[in-house]
């Protein structure tokens, strides 16, 4: 092998080595959406779900939102740590099926299941995680928008 085939070789695995890093440090993160228009949001009003867009109606201070997939292999576990944030917290949970709502997924940029929103009681979103949630740090932000609406 010559130097240039080492020095290619050597840059595959800088590369590689800096996504998986980057990806274990973001992986599951729950990320606060900003209030002005979304993170990353494109059409106008993408940011905001209502009942028609769920099948469901909105909780008035809560709603955790799953998209999931068949051959997600974290879903299942996500939808189970979902349920218990909304039992314990007395607000709405839907599990969408990303495939079933190509529409939804596209226009909120799903890119991975799972994917997990959490919406004020509008059904603006508060809170976005890609990836197996951190239990923690979606309680946090769930237990945060329900004290603060019942304050």
């Amino acid at each position: 092998m010559d130097i240039t085939g080492v020095l290619a070789a050597v840059g595959v695995l800088a590369a590689a080595s800096a996504f998986g890093v980057w990806r274990k440090r973001t992986d599951g993160a729950v990320r606060e959406v900003g209030a002005a228009g979304g993170a990353g949001t494109g059409a106008a009003g993408s940011d905001r779900l209502d009942a028609a867009d769920l099948g469901i109606e909105l909780d008035p201070r809560a709603t955790l939102v799953q998209f999931s997939s068949k051959v997600c292999q974290y879903c299942g576990p996500t939808r189970r740590i979902l349920a218990e944030l909304a039992d314990r917290h007395a607000v709405a949970f839907v599990d969408i099926d990303a495939e079933d709502r190509l529409d939804l997924a596209r226009r909120l940029s799903v890119l991975r299941t799972p994917t997990v929103l959490v919406l004020d009681g509008a059904g603006r979103i508060t809170h976005r995680v890609s990836g197996p949630p951190r239990r923690a740090e979606l309680a946090a932000a769930v237990g945060d928008l329900v004290g603060a609406e019942a304050g």
